[in-house]
């Protein structure tokens, strides 16, 4: 279970730190109590120094498999199809004989939206309507870091777009992933700042550490 932990000294909300594994059912989709938590009506954020989309389309064909319908906008091309197909094979196979074990059902609860610039992109969520259905946002500020759209003009419609994540996330789940600025777009830490500031929950997605290296035993003298 994650606990409360201090990421990032100019977010206003608690973040919690998870640390994930290369699996095919990463955290939190494997943590059902986090799943639970996820679905209620409110913006969550995932964040990290990698991308999230991976965690973020584990949770999303998790509760697609147990009947949930679901939204995901992918705004920095990391929707992976045959990530998901193998999932839904995967989680198929281990649902109870109550519930159609067929992942072609699965994979047909969710809904994809491909936007490829920021514009687009807060096209789809401003008229996204408000819907239970939980909806999942794949690397939100991808488009925004963009050097092309000027920063002045990345934070006015970033400030718009979160205005109706909120609008979405008071009907309904709304999930976001988001990656830290790179290097040459580090004056972009802003827009993750505000991004952090809206969000009812966020967690820091990080790799666990590696254990140290078994230090190899050296070759005896001849």
């Amino acid at each position: 279970m994650p606990s409360p932990h201090p990421i990032h000294p100019r977010a206003a909300v608690t973040n919690q730190l998870l640390a994930y594994a290369p699996s095919d059912l990463p955290i939190p989709a494997a943590d059902p109590a986090l799943v639970e938590a996820l679905v209620q009506p409110r913006l969550s954020l995932f964040w990290g120094a990698e991308t999230t989309a991976r965690t973020l389309l584990a949770v999303a064909t998790a509760l697609a498999g147990r009947g949930q319908p679901v939204r995901i906008f992918d705004g920095g091309n990391r929707f992976d199809g045959y990530y998901v197909a193998r999932l839904a094979r995967q989680l198929a196979g281990s649902l109870p004989p109550r519930r159609p074990a067929d992942p072609h059902e699965l994979l047909g609860r969710i809904r994809l939206s491909r936007a490829f610039t920021c514009f687009q992109l807060a096209e789809l969520i401003e008229t996204a309507p408000a819907s239970p259905e939980p909806l999942f946002v794949l690397e939100l500020l991808a488009t925004f870091y963009d050097e092309s759209v000027p920063l002045a003009d990345s934070e006015r419609l970033l400030t718009s777009t979160i205005a109706h994540l909120k609008r979405l996330a008071g009907v309904g789940p709304v999930i976001v992933g988001a990656r830290e600025p790179q290097s040459l777009v580090k004056d972009r830490w802003a827009l993750l700042d505000r991004l952090q500031a809206a969000a009812d929950a966020a967690w820091l997605l990080r790799p666990p550490p590696q254990p140290p290296a078994a230090l190899q035993p050296g070759l005896p003298w001849a």
